[in-house]
């Protein structure tokens, strides 16, 4: 299944009629911001319901990241990520979501060398314990890479959790930037437990959501590759806006054509 990233409601009239046109999926995005989710959030939601009335397509939801720390040594910083995440969940029983993606947000300058494994053990509790509510409210969680300097660690995390309702999500930018793994070891890698892939370009330098006609990463290969994974996880061109997502589509249908991915 490919989808496509909307980050404003304003958007989505023109993101839907291109989504239905070629049968495709929703990923909503504004629900991730901070002052959407201590506002009024309520009312955004019954817009959002409103404007999807009768689409037929697969929905999902980016969850909150910013500042959120769930494998936090601070149980209280712990605990306001459970919050927020829990938010996200209930908003997306509310719109019919599948599935909500979340950032792990490992940070790759702590140098203490008990930073990874106790890392490690915190955050396969805490979505341990995420892991169960998901399943109550039948959304699947995505664990998406953003800093991680390679992928043993999303793969480790959702190994020990060892739960369904938790998955890996790629970036492929954020890999591509953050990390010096290939990124066909990153597939390699998590390819057992991958169910979820946001696709963009980058210039190297910053993570600037470029379409894939731009930029630096080979999508041939990288998305070839994706492609032919056993478990042939969704593929969202997360791109700022429908010329950019448009002119992607192309590329990644032919792409997928070439390795017999159904379209």
């Amino acid at each position: 299944m490919i989808g496509i990233s909307c980050s404003r409601l304003e958007d989505l009239p023109a993101l839907r009629d291109f989504a239905e046109a070629h049968s495709l999926g929703l990923e909503l995005q504004e629900f991730a911001q901070p002052e959407i989710l201590d506002g009024e959030w309520q009312a955004l939601l019954h817009r959002y319901r409103r404007a999807l009335a009768g689409f037929a397509g697969p929905v999902s939801l980016h969850g909150p990241f910013v500042d959120l720390f769930s494998g936090s040594v601070d149980p209280r910083i712990a605990a306001v990520a459970m919050e927020r995440y829990r938010q996200s969940l209930e908003i997306a029983v509310e719109l019919g979501a599948w599935l909500v993606n979340f950032h792990l947000n490992y940070n790759p300058l702590v140098d203490e060398p008990s930073y990874r494994p106790r890392w490690l053990e915190r955050q396969a509790a805490f979505w341990a314990e995420l892991a169960f509510e998901a399943q109550e409210a039948g959304i699947r969680i995505a664990l998406e890479n953003m800093w991680e300097p390679d992928p043993f660690l999303q793969v480790e995390v959702i190994q020990r959790v060892n739960h369904f309702y938790i998955g890996a999500c790629l970036d492929i930018g954020h890999a591509y930037l953050y990390s010096r793994v290939p990124l066909q070891a990153w597939i390699n890698v998590l390819e057992p437990v991958l169910i979820y892939a946001h696709l963009h370009n980058t210039t190297g330098v910053q993570d600037r959501h470029l379409p894939l006609t731009q930029g630096v990463i080979p999508v041939e290969p990288v998305l070839g590759r994706l492609a032919r994974c056993l478990n042939r996880p969704v593929m969202i061109l997360e791109m700022p806006g429908l010329a950019e997502i448009r002119e992607s589509y192309t590329i990644l249908q032919r792409i997928l054509q070439r390795v017999s991915w159904p379209l």
